[in-house]
C-alpha cells in the first residue's frame, strides 16, 4: 500500500527571485521564478506568468489552484473564504494541470481581470503548485511537495501607516522580537539584518554595511560575531504582529551586543541591543 506524504513550502512569506529548494530535499528539487508578485490592479487587466523547472530526475506532475488568504495570529497562513474583493476571483491561469520532464521547465500564465472596481488598498491570492502522485510509483511511502506563490494586488489609493511599537533581545533564547502595529491598508515587512558583536566593538551604523555579507572563507575580526536577515513576514493591513527571528547566540563566556538594522515602508530602522 502507498503511503502520501505532502510537504508545504510557503514562498509568500519572504521575497525571493528564482527559488530552489536545496538538493539534500528531496521533496522539492524545483525551482520557481519569481516566488511572489506585487502588483497595481484597476480596471484593466493585469498580465504575469511563473516558470518552474523541474531538478528531480524523474518527471513531475503539478494541479494548479488559487485561493484567498491571511495569517492568524501566530503568523501562519490561513486560507479563508472568497468573496467578491479577494483577488483569487478575478485570476484566470493557464495551465491548471501539466508534467514537466527532468530538467525541463513549464510556463504557467495568468490574468487578473476584476469584475468590479477594487476597494483601496490590497488584495491577496496565493497560487498553490502541488505535486501529484507518480502512476509509477510501485508503493511504499512517497513525499510530495506543495508550493505556494503570493499575489499581492494594490488599488489606489494605498495607504502606508506603520508604527514600530519596540524591538526586544532574549539572549536566554536567542530571539530577537519585533513588535509592528499596521494601519494601512496595504502589507508592511521589515526588511534588515541582525549583527552580533564584542560588547566594545560596534564600528557604528555607518560602517556595518560591509560587515553584513563577510566572506565564509574570510577570517572575521575578533570583534565581529556574526550576523543574519531579520525575518521579513508580512504584517496586513489592520493587523499588529510580533515577528521573531532566532540566531545562534555565543558562548556564554563572550559579552556582546545584538544591532538591527533595516526599513519599514522606507523608513530607516536602527537599534542596540543589549
Amino acid at each position: 500500500m502507498k503511503r502520501i506524504v505532502t510537504l508545504t513550502f510557503f514562498l509568500l512569506l519572504s521575497f525571493v527571485s528564482w527559488r530552489p529548494l536545496c538538493a539534500e530535499d528531496p521533496p522539492g528539487q524545483v525551482a520557481v521564478s519569481p516566488a511572489m508578485f506585487e502588483l497595481s490592479i484597476g480596471s484593466k487587466p493585469v498580465n504575469e506568468s511563473i516558470r518552474i523547472k523541474n531538478l528531480k530526475k524523474n518527471p513531475v506532475i503539478l494541479k494548479v489552484d488559487v485561493y484567498n488568504w491571511t495569517l492568524d495570529e501566530q503568523n501562519k497562513l490561513k486560507i479563508i473564504p472568497p468573496d467578491s474583493q479577494s483577488l483569487d476571483q478575478w485570476m484566470v491561469i493557464n495551465p491548471v494541470s501539466f508534467t514537466i520532464d527532468p530538467g525541463n521547465e513549464q510556463v504557467i500564465r495568468f490574468s487578473i481581470r476584476p469584475r468590479t472596481l477594487p476597494n483601496p488598498g490590497e488584495h491577496r491570492a496565493v497560487i498553490y503548485f502541488t505535486e501529484q502522485p507518480s502512476p509509477t510509483n510501485p508503493g511504499g511511502v512517497e513525499i510530495l511537495f506543495k508550493i505556494g506563490v503570493g499575489v499581492y494586488g494594490y488599488a489606489e489609493k494605498v495607504q502606508r501607516s506603520t508604527l514600530l511599537q519596540g524591538v526586544t533581545l532574549d539572549k536566554a533564547a536567542g530571539t530577537l522580537k519585533v513588535d509592528i502595529q499596521n494601519s494601512g491598508n496595504v502589507h508592511t515587512r521589515l526588511k534588515g539584518e541582525y549583527a552580533l558583536w564584542k560588547k566594545d566593538g560596534f564600528p557604528g551604523f555607518k560602517s556595518i554595511g560591509s560587515y553584513m555579507n563577510w566572506p565564509r572563507d574570510k577570517k572575521r575580526p575578533e570583534w565581529f560575531i556574526g550576523s543574519g536577515s531579520m525575518n521579513n513576514t508580512p504584517i496586513l493591513a489592520g493587523q499588529r504582529r510580533t515577528i521573531t527571528t532566532k540566531f545562534d547566540p555565543p558562548d556564554k563566556s563572550i559579552s556582546y551586543i545584538v544591532t538591527v538594522s533595516g526599513t519599514i515602508d522606507g523608513k530607516k530602522i536602527e537599534k542596540i541591543l543589549q
